[in-house]
C-alpha cells in the first residue's frame, strides 16, 4: 500500500508541471512599450496649455524696414483699462469695441484705403501697437486682414519706442 501511495504522489507531481517554451528567437514584443508611449502622449496633449492670449509681450525690435505710413492702410492699437485694446484709424477715429463689428469695419477701412491710392500701389497694411500690447491683439488683428485680402503683399507690425 505504501508502494501504490509513493506511485500516486509521484504521478501527481507530474501532472503539475510546466514545460518550458522553446524560444526560437529573441525578438522582444514591443506592444506594451507603444501603448505607454500612447499614454504618454495623450497625457501631455490634454494637460498642455495651447492658449495664445497667455503669450509675453511683443519683442523689441532691433533693426527693420522703413515704411512710409501713407503708402499703408494704418491700423493704431492703443491699451486701454485692463486687458482691453481699442483700435483705431489713421484719422484717429476708433474702431467699435465689439469684435464682430470691429472685424468688419476693419475689412471695410482697408478697402476704403486701397481704393484711395489710384496712383500708387497701397497693398501692404501696418499694424502699430504699444509695447505694453498682448501679441494675441495684433495676432487677431492680423488674421482677420489675412483671412480678407489673401492676396495682400505685406503686413507690417510697428512697435513705439519710448
Amino acid at each position: 500500500m505504501s508502494q501504490d501511495l509513493a506511485d500516486m504522489i509521484d504521478d501527481e507531481q507530474d501532472d503539475f508541471k510546466i514545460e518550458k517554451k522553446n524560444r526560437d528567437s529573441e525578438e522582444m514584443d514591443i506592444t506594451p512599450m507603444i501603448d505607454i508611449t500612447f499614454l504618454l502622449l495623450i497625457f501631455f496633449v490634454v494637460c498642455s496649455k495651447m492658449d495664445p492670449s497667455q503669450t509675453g509681450k511683443i519683442p523689441e525690435a532691433d533693426n527693420g524696414e522703413a515704411i512710409s505710413a501713407k503708402d499703408s492702410a494704418v491700423i493704431f492699437i492703443n491699451p486701454t483699462a485692463g486687458d482691453k485694446v481699442a483700435l483705431s484709424r489713421y484719422d484717429g477715429s476708433e474702431f467699435s469695441p465689439d469684435e464682430d463689428t470691429q472685424a468688419a469695419e476693419i475689412i471695410e477701412y482697408i478697402e476704403k484705403e486701397m481704393e484711395k491710392s489710384t496712383g500708387k500701389n497701397k497693398n501692404q497694411v501696418m499694424i502699430m501697437g504699444d509695447e505694453n500690447i498682448k501679441v494675441a491683439e495684433v495676432t487677431r488683428v492680423q488674421k482677420i486682414i489675412g483671412d480678407a485680402f489673401p492676396d495682400l503683399n505685406s503686413t507690417y507690425i510697428a512697435v513705439k519706442e519710448q
